[in-house]
């Protein structure tokens, strides 16, 4: 069927006059325009048909869900609030289910992909093995499938099938690493597919891989290790600073707010301190707690393990002992 039927509506109207040439451009973007349409509603498709796998595939998408729960949270809480104290805990209530199911979401993955990336040096070595004792690559993929690597073996089942359609080793490489697109595999893939085409032999560029792998991720395991002091750092600095204002709030506001009381009975009332006002300092407290609660656990995401996005589950943390504290303790 004639691609210019298919697109007719998305054409001009002069199209019958264009050249050969010109007429080809012009339908080559139609064509991409389409494709890209199409892309876009296949990830909403997806995320419909199969919401669990898009979430593990791409966190950042459990804000679709959890944006619009908090929205309404927010506009029930602020209906029942309003004017009360008791606002403060429902704006931290709107952000924390904002955050938590991405929360959940990212450290599923990075959990998952970790042990993928555990496994990766062992999966290329054993084919290396296979390889340089003769057997086919796609066969080398077959035999090592029955093995157990760990969350990598789901990922070697697919390869495997993928191999038995037809597939190349490449290209099969190539498509578990947009699967799984974590900074080792797709180095290890990459060192594979380059070392293949300027040739050589397949066993010793796997073993080179598998070594390149497993150096990589004891490095990654070593600063990790390193770092987790500064995530230990940071949630005793967050303790002090929480202490500190406990005992400010529940010692020095009630000595002011009596000293306050006495400066209005000696006719002091109009100064600073015979206006007084404990609870709007409590809430001042509340507020400086949970931020820096919040915000430590940013930091400590990003200085422990790399990314902000993993320091999501520390601001819940925090942000929960912080609310926790003023809520019953004090």
């Amino acid at each position: 069927m004639n691609i210019n039927y298919l697109f007719k509506k998305d054409l001009p109207y002069d199209y019958l006059s264009l050249t050969e040439e010109e007429l080809c451009e012009l339908e080559d973007s139609v064509v991409g325009k389409k494709m890209d349409e199409a892309r876009k509603n296949a990830i909403l498709k997806e995320f419909i048909k199969d919401p669990g796998t898009t979430l593990f595939r791409n966190p950042e998408y459990a804000f679709i869900l959890s944006v619009p729960a908090a929205l309404l949270v927010f506009i029930f809480g602020m209906f029942i609030t309003w004017g009360t104290p008791l606002i403060d805990d429902v704006i931290i209530f709107t952000a924390l289910i904002t955050i938590t199911p991405p929360a959940i979401a990212y450290q599923k993955k990075y959990r998952y992909t970790d042990k993928t990336e555990e496994y990766l040096p062992t999966f290329l070595r054993d084919i290396s093995e296979m390889s340089r004792a003769g057997l086919t690559l796609p066969r080398s993929v077959n035999t090592v499938s029955k093995g157990e690597y760990g969350a990598l073996t789901t990922e070697v089942k697919k390869m495997d099938l993928s191999m038995s359609w037809g597939v190349s080793f490449e290209q099969t490489l190539k498509n578990f690493a947009n699967r799984v697109p974590t900074p080792i595999i797709l180095r290890s893939v990459s060192l594979i597919t380059q070392a293949s085409r300027a040739g050589g032999r397949v066993s010793s560029v796997l073993e080179a891989a598998a070594r390149d792998a497993r150096e990589v991720k004891l490095l990654e395991q070593e600063r990790r290790g390193n770092m987790m002091v500064y995530v230990v750092i940071i949630y005793m600095s967050f303790f002090v600073f929480l202490f500190v204002i406990a005992m400010l709030t529940s010692a020095f506001v009630p000595t002011m707010a009596e000293a306050g009381k006495a400066a209005s009975a000696a006719g002091a009332g109009n100064q600073f301190i015979g206006s007084f006002d404990p609870a709007h300092y409590t809430r001042l407290m509340l507020h400086t707690a949970v931020i820096q609660g919040f915000m430590s656990g940013l930091v400590a995401g990003q200085m422990g393990e790399g990314a902000v996005s993993r320091g999501l589950k520390h601001s819940i943390v925090m942000t929960m002992v912080a609310w926790m504290v003023f809520t019953f303790l004090i």
